[in-house]
């Protein structure tokens, strides 16, 4: 047995005597900290589930699937697949695209449903701010217009 071998089964047997909560949340810490599609909430590969489990053979895949599942549950990842395109490997290459069928049922969640409500109330909101806008500068010009005539209308007082 190699000296490699012999520290990765103690890591492993190490690892395996946490809580399944602990062991679930140290795998989530390591993802993040380690893959960039995971922290910028990329639509991941078809299959990535296998890639993650052979890149961290000293875990439980059953947890690896389950931090993979929370992760895809998360409103912020359920809008990148609500956008569509590409898909990303854990080394953040293209590996396919989001098909038209997965956008729409990310659209259906509801926390995809609510993000693009609120969006869209900030967009309406903006696009009548800057209706205002608008209408109080062109009202402007007119005011100083009559201003200007009224006061060379009316006679100075001598």
């Amino acid at each position: 047995m190699t000296q490699e071998t012999a520290l990765g089964a103690a890591l492993k047997n190490a690892v395996q005597t946490m809580s399944k909560k602990k062991q679930t949340d140290m795998i989530a810490d390591h993802i993040y900290g380690k893959y960039d599609v995971f922290k910028r909430f990329k639509p991941l590969a078809v299959g990535i589930d296998q890639d993650l489990a052979a890149a961290l053979p000293q875990y439980d895949p059953a947890l690896i699937a389950r931090v993979l599942a929370n992760h895809c549950r998360r409103p912020r990842y359920l809008k990148a697949l609500a956008r569509g395109g590409k898909r990303f490997d854990l080394n953040n290459r293209f590996k396919g695209e989001v098909s038209a069928e997965e956008q729409a049922i990310a659209r259906q969640h509801p926390a995809v449903k609510e993000a693009m409500a609120a969006q869209a109330a900030r967009e309406a909101a903006k696009v009548a701010s800057q209706a205002e806008t608008a209408q109080e500068e062109a009202v402007q010009p007119e005011a100083e217009t009559v201003a200007q005539t009224t006061a060379a209308d009316t006679p100075a007082a001598e």
